[in-house]
């Protein structure tokens, strides 16, 4: 079974009505409330669509895991460079996160 408020919530964070949804997957909005109200269960073609379009994972959609996205770096995967690097530039006001982006882009070009 689709987990029904993670389906719902997906759509609403990509700003998304369930018509627009339903534009994209093909389907109409009819079908698009019926998963939200758990009243019609998505086949399978239905659900690879449903986590493409929402940017997720099937597994996420079932509520088989609790991580949103499929290409997640967990903790465990980060050097501690790169974990103190990820840690001060949270930190960073928007405009520095900006230009330390544009230097990063400049090395790797």
């Amino acid at each position: 079974m689709v987990n029904i408020e993670r389906l719902k919530k997906l759509r609403e964070d990509k700003k998304m009505t369930q018509v627009r949804l339903g534009i994209e997957l093909g389907v109409s909005q009819e079908t698009i409330s019926g998963y939200e109200i758990n009243k019609a269960v998505p086949p399978a073609d239905m659900l690879v669509k449903l986590a493409d379009c929402l940017d997720t994972s099937i597994d996420y959609l079932l509520g088989r895991t609790d991580i949103k996205k499929f290409n997640t770096i967990n903790k465990s995967d980060l050097s501690e460079t790169e974990t103190e690097l990820i840690s001060r530039f949270r930190q960073l006001s928007d405009t520095k996160k900006e230009r330390v982006m544009g230097f990063i882009m400049g090395l790797s070009e």
